[in-house]
């Protein structure tokens, strides 16, 4: 499994920054590959429905933060959704999204194409 450390920034919507720079000290094999992603924190159940309106319904959350947040509280797993691909990323790290729970943001690490899963650097 890959280490779990992961850069998260939050970022306002419709503000830019710069790409971020994968680390010269990131180790990959030939499945791995640096990506640098901008994309909302969600709960993975959300981002297979594609919106939080559904589970918002049921759990009576008002708005994306809380619906991610007792998503994940309910057994649910935090990932990065890319708007424009509408593909989603596994986080390796599991705590530090709640941070940043249905906010857009920008991270930075290595994706692991057979487990599906993103982890920042080490």
């Amino acid at each position: 499994m890959l280490k779990p450390a992961m850069v998260i920034a939050a970022i306002l919507l419709g503000a830019t920054l710069p790409a971020i720079p994968a680390p010269r000290y990131l180790q990959r094999t030939d499945t791995q590959r640096s990506l640098n992603l901008v994309g909302e924190i969600m709960d993975r159940r959300c981002a297979i429905d594609g919106a939080h309106d559904k589970m918002m319904r049921q759990n009576g959350t008002k708005n994306a933060k809380d619906c991610t947040l007792q998503c994940a509280k309910a057994g649910g797993s935090f990932v990065v959704v890319a708007p424009e691909t509408k593909t989603v990323y596994q986080l390796d790290d599991q705590q530090k999204p709640a941070g940043f729970a249905g906010q857009r943001v920008r991270v930075s690490g290595t994706y692991d194409e057979p487990s599906k899963r993103y982890s920042g650097p080490p």
